[in-house]
């Protein structure tokens, strides 16, 4: 399992969320969002490019991408597909915490 204890946390509040994590994605600096109590986590790992993680519900090495615009759609968060197309361009993967609702995106 990896170890996340050294990455900075965002903590998904709005817009201006998707504004500070594009500008640490794009310098190719890993991050971790914690998204609201209420986001919806549901995805197809498969469709995603994802690996079945170590811990139950959490997915990895996901094709970033993908992931956050399938995200980005099934939430209704527009934002999240500006910050899919700068983690695609910094060359990004993703990871997915189902049960603690924390995306981690890293090389």
């Amino acid at each position: 399992m990896r170890d996340y204890s050294n990455m900075p946390i965002l903590i998904w509040e709005d817009e201006v969320s998707a504004i500070k994590a594009s500008a640490q994605v794009h310098h190719a600096e890993p991050l971790i969002l914690q998204m609201p109590e209420d986001f919806v986590m549901d995805i197809d790992a498969t469709a995603c490019g994802c690996h079945v993680g170590k811990k139950t519900g959490s997915h990895v090495d996901c094709h970033a991408e993908i992931l956050l615009t399938t995200l980005a759609n099934e939430n209704n968060m527009p934002e999240l597909v500006k910050l899919a197309e700068v983690a695609h361009e910094a060359g990004q993967v993703a990871d997915l915490e189902t049960d603690t609702r924390r995306i981690i995106i890293h090389d």
